[in-house]
C-alpha cells in the first residue's frame, strides 16, 4: 500500500519483481495467511491451491519449500510460542495530517510490546544482498511500527523481517530512529516545495 503522500509501507511498491517471482511471493504469503502456524497442517494442500490460483502449479515445491523455512524461522515460532498473534493484519492511522496504511504479515505479542514480522520471498542469495534488500526495506518496517503505536498507543519493539531464501532473519537496525526517519518523510512530502 501508499499512503497519499506516498510513502512505501508494502513490498509491492519497494521493487517490481518479476511476474512469476511476484506470484510466488503472493502464493507463499496466502498459504502463511492461512495454515496452521504451529503445525505446519494445511501446508501442501494450501499451497497447490494457491499455485494454480497463481497460475504457476509447476512451482507448486518452490512455494512449500519457502512456507516451511518461514513456519521454522525464529519470529514464527515465537509468534506461535506467545499465543497472542494476528495474521495479515492490515492497520490504519493519522500519522502527523496523513492516513497510513497497509497489511502486515505476522503481529504478535511480548511483555516489552509488539513485534511485527514480514515474510520476504527475493531472490537474494548472500548475507551481502540481505544487508542490501534491508536498506531497502527499513523504512516499511519503520512505517508499520509507526501506525501501530498511532493507531493502539502501544510500543513496537521490534520489526524483523523473515527471508525465506537465504533462510535469515534480519530485524530493522535502530528502529526508533527509522521511525523517526518516517515521520520525517512524511512531513518533506506533505510541504509544499518552496516552504
Amino acid at each position: 500500500m501508499v499512503t497519499p503522500a506516498g510513502l512505501p509501507i508494502d513490498d509491492q511498491d519497494v521493487a517490481a519483481p518479476p511476474v512469476d517471482a511476484a506470484n510466488v511471493g503472493r502464493a507463499v504469503h496466502a498459504v502463511l495467511q492461512s495454515v496452521d502456524l504451529a503445525t505446519g497442517e494445511g501446508l501442501e494442500d494450501a499451497a497447490g491451491a494457491q499455485s494454480v490460483a497463481e497460475g504457476i502449479p509447476e512451482r507448486r515445491g518452490e512455494i512449500v519449500k519457502l512456507a516451511r523455512v518461514a513456519l521454522a524461522s525464529v519470529s514464527v515460532r515465537a509468534a506461535v510460542e506467545s499465543t497472542r498473534f494476528w495474521r495479515e493484519l492490515y492497520i490504519a492511522a493519522e500519522v502527523d495530517g496523513t492516513v497510513v496504511e497497509g497489511f502486515i504479515d505476522l503481529l504478535y505479542e511480548t511483555p516489552a510490546g509488539l513485534v511485527v514480522v514480514d515474510y520476504k520471498t527475493d531472490s537474494v542469495r548472500s548475507e551481502a544482498q540481505v544487508t542490501e534488500a534491508m536498506a531497502r526495506y527499513r523504512l516499511q518496517g519503520a512505517a508499520y511500527a509507526v501506525v501501530l503505536e498511532a493507531a493502539l498507543g502501544r510500543p513496537v519493539t521490534r520489526c524483523v523481517f523473515v527471508f525465506a531464501e537465504p533462510h535469515m532473519e534480519r530485524d530493522v537496525d535502530n528502529l526508533q530512529t527509522a521511525m523517526v526517519a518516517v515521520r520525517a518523510e512524511i512531513q518533506r512530502r506533505l510541504t509544499p516545495a518552496g516552504r
